[in-house]
C-alpha cells in the first residue's frame, strides 16, 4: 500500500506520458519542481516504485528513464550537468545496492536493461572509489549457475560497463583482460547452462574481444602471442558449443529452446567471423575444415527451415520469431565467406554435396511470400531492397549478394554452371517464377563478381543473351521481368572483353526501354516493378559505358522521350527511396542530348522542368533527393539557348516564387522543405543563364521576391541558400542592377544591393546564415566596382573583416577570406591592400585594439592549415606567396603564432581541462610562418602520388648519376650555399596555371635566387627538418 506522497510522485510519473498535451506539459512543470526541492526523496520514491512488483512494466520503465536523468544533475561533482543540491550519501549506496539487485533479479529485460543503463551512469563517477567492490559483486552473481536472471543480468551490466569502466592499462597490464577472459570461458563450460546464458556471456566476449584485436594487443608483441594463443585454446570450446547446438535442434524441441538455440548460432558464427577476418593465419587448417564441416551441416538445416517458412509460407511454423532465422543467416555467411578465402569448396566436398549447398543457397535466396505481397503493394519497397538505398539490417537476400560477390574463382565458376543449369532447367516452367527469379539473382550476383575469372569461359554467351533479352517477351511474372532487366546490365560488364558493349549492351538497353515504355497504361499495377526496375537498369547501363556516343542519333530522341515517359507514368505512386532512382535516370536521358531535352514537351505539355519539379517536391525534406534536383536541372540547362531559358523560367518560376510569396505571408518567416528546395532550384536556375545578357524579365520577376525574403528573415538556413541565389544573380545581372528602381520605396537597385549587403555582413548574423556573404562581396568588388564610391569600398573592406574575426566556422572563415586573396591575386599592387588595412582599419577585439592586418593575417594563416579544396589552397597560396614577396616590414614585424609547445606538466589534461589549459605556441615574424606553412604544404606534396611515378623508366633514364650530390653529401645548407644550386636564369614567376607542387617550388626558388622578401633573413630561422625539404625541392 502506497503512502500519499508516493501516490502523488506516481501520478506526476503517469502524466507526464499522457496524450493530453495541457496534462503532460504541467506535470513535467510539477515534476521538475518537485526533484529540484528535495532530489533525494525524489531519488529514493523513484527507485522504489522501480522494485515494486505491483507495478506494470512500463511504469517501473519510466521510473528508471527518470533516475538515470536525475544521476547527472544531482548524484556529484563528478558529472559537468551536476546542479545540486546532491542526493544523500546514505541513499546513494541504497540506489547502487537496488539497482543491482533489479538488473540481475528482474525477469523482466526491459527493467533489467534499464537498471544496467543506471549503473553504467553512476559507475562512471563512482567507480572504483565510491564503489569498489562492483566489478566483484558482479562476478560474483555471474557464477550463480543455477539462477538464470543473476546470469543474464550480470552479464549485461558487465557488457555495458567494459568500455566505460576498463582502461587499456587495466586491460592488459592491470590483469583484468586474463581475469575477464578466463571468467567467459568458465561461464561458457558450464554444460548446465542454457543457451541465453551463453548467448549472453557471448555477447559480452564479443566487447571484450574487441580490445583483444585494438592495436595495443598488435603494437606488444607478448600481447599478440596471448592472443594467438587465446584463439587456438578456446576455439575447440566454441566448436563444441556449436556441435552441441546443433544436436539439439536434430530432434523435435519446443519452440523457445529452438529459438533460443538459433540465437546462440549467431552469436558463435559471430565470434568465428571475427577469428577469420582478422587471425586466419593463425587458425589451423583442422580447425577450419572442422568449422566449415559444422557450418555446412547447419546451413543445411537453416536453408531448410527458412525455405519451409518464407517460401511455402508454413503458418504452421514452428518459430514464434521468424527474424531470429534471418538474424543467424546474416550471421552465417561473413563467416562462410572468411573461411572459403583459404579453402575451396570445390576441393573438399564430392559432388553431390556441392549441388545440395547450391540448393541450399537457392532456399536462402527465394523471395519470402510476405516480400512478394508487400512489393506487388507497393513498389516502392522493392525499390529499396533492390537498390540498396536502405540503411539499417541487411536482408538474407543482400548476405548471399555478397557473399556471391566475393567468393573465390573456383567455387564462383562452380556454382555459376549449376546455376545457370538450373535455370535453363526451368526456362519452361512458368508456373516456378519464383525460383527462375532466384536464379536470376544468384546469375546477377556472380556476374557482380570481379576476381571471379573463369566464369561462363565455356559456355556460349550469344545464346545465353539471347535467352536474357526474351525473358520480357514470354509470360512472365513482372519481377521475374524486373530481375531479368537488372541482371542483363551486369552479365554484359562481366563480359565487355567478349561482347561488344557498343553492339550488345545498346541493343541491349535499346529493348528493354521499348518493352518497358509498352507497359505503360497497363492496367495492372504489379508492371510498376518491372518498368522501375527498367529505370533502375539504366543507370547500371550508363555505369558501363558513355551511352551519348554509343547510342546512334537517330535512336537517342526517342529512347529519351520513352524514359521521361516511364518516369511519369511511377510519379503519382512514388515514395521514398523511389524518388532518387527516378531523377538519377532522368539524369541519364538528359545527357543524352541536353539540347533536345531542354526543348521537349510531352503530352499534356509537360516539358522536362516539370517532370523535374513533380519528382522533387513530392518530398522536399530529402536531402539525397535535393542533390540528385539539383544535378538534374544543372544537365538540363547547360548550354541551353535564351529562348528556352526563358520557357524554363516561365515554367518554374512561378511554382517557386509561390512558395517563398507563401513563407513571405506567414507570421513567421522560418525553415520550410519546401522554401528550401525551392531556393536551391531557384540558384541553379539564376546560375545556369545563358550568354552575357540575363533576361530582364527573369530578373525583373526575380530581384522583388528575393529582396524581400532576405531582408525580412532571420533564419540561417533560408538567409544561407537565399545568399547563394542573391551572389548567383550578381554574377549574371550587372546592368539590371543599376538600372533597377523599386517602385514601392523608390530605391536604386544599387542602394537595394547594398542594403542586403550589409544584412548579409551583420554581426548579429551566424556564421550558418552569412556562409556566402564573403562570395557576395567579391562579386560586387568585382562586378560593380566602377559604380561604387572608393569611400563605399573602404567600408565594405572594414566590414568584411569585421565579419571574418568574428567567425567561427572553418567555411565561412574561409569564404571571407577568400575576398582579400582575390583582392591580391587580381591587383596590380598588393601593397594597397597592405596599406588600406594598416591605415585605415583599426577594431578592437578581446579588449585589445589592432590594424586590419594583424587582425586578418593570424586568421588567414590558421585557416590556410585547413583549408579544403586543391584550387582554393593553390589561389591563397599564390597569395600568400606575394604578400611575402613584397618584404613589407609591418608584415615582417608583426608576430604571430609558430608551431605549438609540447605540454611539459605533470597533470593530465583530461579534455574538460584543455578548454582552461589552451595550447601554447611560439612567437615568429608573419613573413616566417607564411614560409613555414608553404614548407608544410610542399612536403605534403611530395607524398601524393604522381602519376609518372607509374610510367616505366626511358631506356637509361634515372641510371646515370655522375655530376649529381646526394643529399647527404649537401646536409643541411646555408642559404648562400643552397643559392649556388639555383639557376636564376630558369625562374620566371609563378604561374596560376602550373599545379601546386611546382608553384610551392617555383616560389623558393625565385625567393632564393632573388632574395625576395628578404628570405634570406627567414630561411635562417626554419629548422632543419623545414630546410631539408626546401633543399630537396629546388636541389633534386
Amino acid at each position: 500500500m502506497m503512502n500519499e506522497e508516493f501516490e502523488k510522485f506516481l501520478k506526476l510519473v503517469l502524466d507526464q506520458n499522457s496524450s493530453d498535451n495541457n496534462v503532460r506539459t504541467q506535470a513535467e512543470l510539477d515534476f521538475t519542481q518537485v526533484s529540484r526541492q528535495d532530489p533525494t526523496q525524489s531519488s529514493y520514491i523513484l527507485i522504489e516504485l522501480a522494485c515494486n512488483d505491483q507495478l506494470p512494466t512500463d511504469i517501473k520503465q519510466s521510473c528508471l528513464l527518470h533516475l538515470k536523468r536525475f544521476v547527472p544533475k544531482f548524484w556529484s561533482l563528478g558529472f559537468e550537468s551536476f546542479v545540486g543540491p546532491p542526493i544523500s550519501q546514505e541513499l546513494k549506496q541504497v540506489i547502487r545496492d537496488k539497482l543491482i539487485q533489479l538488473a540481475t533479479s528482474s525477469p523482466e529485460s526491459k527493467i533489467r536493461a534499464g537498471s544496467a543503463y543506471v549503473i553504467t551512469q553512476i559507475a562512471a563517477a563512482d567507480y572504483p572509489d565510491e564503489w569498489p567492490n562492483l566489478l566483484k559483486d558482479l562476478y560474483e552473481l555471474t557464477t550463480r549457475y543455477n539462477d538464470e536472471w543473476s546470469m543474464i543480468g550480470g552479464l549485461s551490466v558487465l557488457n555495458e560497463l567494459f568500455d566505460d569502466l576498463i582502461t587499456e592499462e587495466q586491460f592488459w597490464d592491470g590483469g583484468v583482460g586474463t581475469q575477464l577472459i578466463n571468467h567467459i570461458i568458465q561461464i561458457l563450460s558450464q554444460e548446465s547452462l542454457n543457451s541465453d546464458i551463453k548467448s549472453s556471456t557471448l555477447k559480452f566476449y564479443k566487447s571484450v574481444f574487441n580490445t583483444l584485436q585494438s592495436p595495443e594487443a598488435f603494437n606488444v608483441p607478448e600481447r599478440l602471442r596471448n592472443v594467438h594463443d587465446h584463439i587456438t585454446t578456446s576455439i575447440p570450446l566454441f566448436l563444441h558449443l556449436l556441435e552441441n547446438s546443433m544436436s539439439i535442434t536434430q530432434t523435435p524441441i519446443p519452440t523457445k529452446v529452438l529459438e533460443q538455440e538459433i540465437n546462440l548460432r549467431t552469436y558463435i558464427y559471430d565470434v568465428f567471423g571475427i577469428y577469420f577476418n582478422n587471425f586466419n593465419k593463425k587458425i589451423s587448417g583442422a580447425n577450419k575444415e572442422s568449422i566449415l564441416y559444422l557450418l555446412l551441416k547447419d546451413f543445411e538445416f537453416l536453408s531448410n527451415t527458412y525455405y519451409e517458412i518464407y517460401y511455402n509460407d508454413n503458418s504452421n511454423s514452428t518459430l514464434s520469431n521468424d527474424t531470429i532465422l534471418s538474424r543467424v543467416l546474416e550471421s552465417l555467411f561473413p563467416t562462410l565467406s572468411a573461411l572459403l578465402h583459404t579453402i575451396k569448396l570445390t576441393t573438399i566436398l564430392p559432388e553431390d554435396s556441392l549441388n545440395q549447398y547450391i540448393n541450399n543457397l537457392a532456399k536462402v535466396s527465394v523471395l519470402p511470400v510476405s516480400v512478394i505481397d508487400e512489393y506487388e503493394a507497393d513498389f516502392n519497397s522493392y525499390v529499396t531492397d533492390v537498390s540498396g538505398i536502405s540503411i539499417g539490417s541487411i536482408s538474407v537476400r543482400e548476405c548471399v549478394s555478397e557473399f556471391l560477390t566475393e567468393l573465390n574463382n573456383d567455387d564462383s565458376s562452380y556454382i555459376f554452371k549449376v546455376v545457370l543449369k538450373q535455370y535453363y532447367d526451368m526456362n519452361n516452367n512458368a508456373t516456378a517464377w519464383q525460383l527462375k527469379e532466384t536464379n536470376l539473382f544468384l546469375l546477377e550476383s556472380l556476374f557482380m563478381n570481379e576476381e571471379s575469372e573463369s566464369i561462363g569461359q565455356d559456355i556460349p554467351l550469344v545464346e545465353l543473351f539471347k535467352n536474357l533479352t526474351t525473358i520480357a517477351l514470354n509470360n512472365n511474372h513482372p519481377l521475374t521481368i524486373g530481375r531479368a532487366f537488372l541482371v542483363l546490365p551486369r552479365f554484359l560488364e562481366k563480359f565487355e572483353s567478349k561482347l561488344s558493349f557498343s553492339d550488345f549492351g545498346i541493343k541491349a538497353l535499346g529493348e528493354m526501354i521499348q518493352i518497358a515504355s509498352s507497359l505503360i497504361g497497363n492496367t495492372n499495377e504489379l508492371y510498376n516493378l518491372a518498368k522501375v526496375s527498367a529505370l533502375i537498369s539504366i543507370t547500371y547501363y550508363n555505369n558501363i559505358g558513355d551511352l551519348k556516343q554509343l547510342i546512334s542519333n537517330n535512336d537517342k530522341n526517342s529512347i529519351q522521350i520513352s524514359i521521361f515517359n516511364i518516369i511519369l507514368s511511377l510519379i503519382e505512386d512514388g515514395e521514398d527511396d523511389s524518388l532518387p532512382i527516378l531523377l538519377e535516370a532522368i539524369i541519364v536521358a538528359i545527357k543524352l542530348d541536353e539540347k533536345f531535352a531542354s526543348q521537349l514537351t510531352l503530352n499534356d505539355n509537360v516539358d522536362v522542368i516539370d517532370i523535374i519539379f513533380k519528382v522533387s517536391f513530392k518530398d522536399p525534406s530529402n536531402v539525397q533527393l535535393s542533390i540528385d534536383s539539383n544535378e538534374c536541372l544543372t544537365a538540363l540547362l547547360q548550354g541551353i539557348e535564351s529562348s528556352y531559358y526563358v520557357r524554363v523560367c516561365e515554367k518554374s518560376l512561378p511554382f517557386i516564387f509561390n512558395v517563398i510569396n507563401n513563407s513571405l505571408q506567414k507570421t513567421s518567416l522560418d525553415y520550410v522543405p519546401e522554401l528550401d528546395l525551392s531556393l536551391d532550384l531557384l540558384s541553379v536556375i539564376i546560375g545556369s543563364a545563358p550568354g552575357e545578357e540575363f533576361p530582364s524579365e527573369v530578373f525583373l520577376y526575380t530581384f522583388p521576391i528575393l529582396k524581400n525574403l532576405i531582408l525580412s528573415t532571420t533564419d540561417d538556413q533560408i538567409l544561407q541558400n537565399s545568399g547563394e541565389v542573391f551572389n548567383n544573380l550578381l554574377q549574371k545581372a550587372l546592368r539590371h542592377f543599376i538600372d533597377y528602381n523599386d517602385s514601392e520605396t523608390g530605391k536604386l537597385g544599387i542602394d537595394l544591393l547594398l542594403m542586403i549587403t550589409s544584412k548579409f555582413l551583420s554581426p548579429e548574423l551566424s556564421d550558418s546564415a552569412a556562409l556566402n556573404s564573403g562570395s557576395i562581396v567579391l562579386s560586387i568588388l568585382e562586378k560593380f566596382q566602377s559604380y561604387l564610391s572608393e569611400n563605399f569600398q573602404s567600408q565594405l573592406l572594414e566590414a568584411t573583416v569585421k565579419r571574418l574575426i568574428i567567425a567561427k566556422e572553418v567555411i565561412t572563415i574561409e569564404n571571407l577570406i577568400l575576398v582579400f586573396c582575390k583582392i591580391v591575386l587580381n591587383s596590380s599592387s598588393p601593397q594597397d591592400l597592405v596599406n588600406f588595412l594598416f591605415n585605415n582599419v583599426v577594431l578592437t577585439k578581446d579588449h585589445i585594439t589592432q590594424n586590419g592586418l594583424e587582425l586578418i593575417l593570424p586568421i588567414w594563416f590558421n585557416s590556410f592549415e585547413i583549408t579544403r579544396g586543391y584550387e582554393l589552397i593553390k589561389a591563397n597560396t599564390l597569395a600568400l606567396g606575394k604578400l611575402f614577396s613584397l618584404g613589407d616590414e609591418r608584415i615582417e614585424s608583426m608576430i604571430v603564432n609558430g608551431d605549438i609547445i609540447p605540454y611539459q606538466g605533470d597533470v593530465i589534461r583530461t579534455r574538460s581541462m584543455a578548454r582552461s589549459m589552451p595550447d601554447e605556441y611560439t612567437k615568429i615574424p608573419a613573413a616566417l610562418k607564411i614560409l613555414k606553412l608553404f614548407v608544410s604544404e610542399l612536403n605534403f606534396q611530395c607524398q601524393q602520388p604522381d602519376a609518372d611515378d607509374y610510367l616505366p623508366l626511358d631506356g637509361n633514364e634515372g641510371d646515370d648519376d655522375e655530376g649529381w650530390e646526394d643529399m647527404d653529401d649537401i646536409g643541411v645548407p646555408n642559404y648562400e650555399k643552397l643559392k649556388s644550386y639555383v639557376d636564376e636564369e630558369e625562374e620566371e614567376g609563378l604561374n596560376a596555371d602550373e599545379d601546386l607542387k611546382n608553384i610551392l617550388i617555383l616560389f623558393f626558388k625565385e625567393c632564393l635566387s632573388k632574395n625576395l622578401g628578404h628570405f634570406q633573413t627567414f630561411y635562417e630561422m626554419l629548422d632543419d627538418d623545414e630546410k631539408k625539404i626546401v633543399t630537396e625541392n629546388v636541389v633534386f
